[in-house]
């Protein structure tokens, strides 16, 4: 029986990776003593400004609030098990994450809805 290395593994994983059309990008240059550091410690697990854009280039039509609830909502841990944590993540990633949207539209058809004037005291709808 053939033994791997970590190291080898690691790089069976990074190959299929690139193949898939992600970029590698390693610790000397974006950990925080890197060339380009983008993250301040290693207890930083996400690449927050990676995140963001990402969660902004997959929902274009979010307004920035509720695009900021979404990465705060990920980032934020809020169970006390890894495990369970873990599972919470996974659910979120895989089923998004909720978030309240207030539009125009809706505020508009609350007001139209509310000052609507019945049929049966005008003889018809006003417009």
């Amino acid at each position: 029986m053939a033994f791997l290395s970590e190291a080898a593994v690691e790089q069976a994983l990074l190959d299929q990776l690139r193949d898939l059309g992600y970029g590698i990008e390693r610790e000397e240059d974006i950990g925080p003593d890197g060339h380009r550091p983008e993250r301040e410690s290693h207890d930083e697990v996400v690449l927050k400004k990676r995140f963001e854009a990402a969660v902004a280039r997959l929902n274009p039509g979010l307004p920035a609030q509720a695009l900021q609830e979404a990465v705060w909502r990920v980032m934020q841990s809020e169970l006390p098990s890894l495990l369970e944590e873990n599972r919470r993540l996974h659910k979120l990633m895989t089923e998004g994450v909720d978030v309240a949207v207030q539009t125009v539209l809706q505020q508009a058809e609350a007001l139209s809805s509310e000052w609507a004037v019945p049929k049966s005291r005008t003889g018809g709808a006003r417009g």
